[in-house]
């Protein structure tokens, strides 16, 4: 299998491009020096984002860290002062809400750098992308299908189209 790295000037043109090469059958990934979601996203489709998943997790676990530290705390050292309740529940509350924040952005945190891949262990494909151009990287040619991406590439307005190795 081989992959091309097709550059565009500009969006509408990238987006033809990743449109067809869609149809035709091929994995597209944009690389873009902008933030491209609303334009692409009837083409590509919605991506979905699984950090919201670790953020909820972690919330959750650090409520129950929370519930459990004090309850265990003034379950193994019990202080009953003046005829108070031992488990009362405002204390254990308080401490819940602050490990639920704190182990939310922890675990938000570890999702992100696990879901974004780093650290990146790819090189960048190629530097244009990152200042000035727009870059439609196509995964999954055949053998010997790399001049047909390529014609398909510059008749939808790639000004250059690379191969690349895996």
């Amino acid at each position: 299998m081989e992959s091309a790295l097709g550059l565009f000037d500009y969006v509408d043109e990238l987006a033809n491009a990743a449109e067809k090469m869609k149809s035709a059958g091929y994995y597209v990934e944009v690389f873009s020096p902008v933030p491209l979601g609303h334009e692409l996203e009837p083409i590509l489709g919605k991506q979905n984002n699984p950090i919201k998943y670790a953020t909820f997790f972690g919330g959750v676990s650090g409520f129950c860290f929370g519930m459990v530290l004090c309850l265990g705390t003034i379950a193994m050292y019990p202080l009953a002062r003046g005829g108070r309740m031992l488990w009362a529940i405002p204390p254990p509350l308080l401490i819940s809400y602050e490990t639920t924040i704190l182990l939310g952005v922890l675990f938000t945190l570890a999702g992100f750098v696990l879901f974004a891949g780093l650290p990146a262990t790819k090189e960048h494909l190629t530097p244009e992308v990152s200042v000035d151009s727009f870059g439609l990287y196509v995964q999954g040619i055949r053998r010997g299908g790399f001049n047909e991406v390529e014609k398909i590439l510059t008749e939808y307005g790639a000004k250059e189209v690379k191969k690349v190795e895996e």
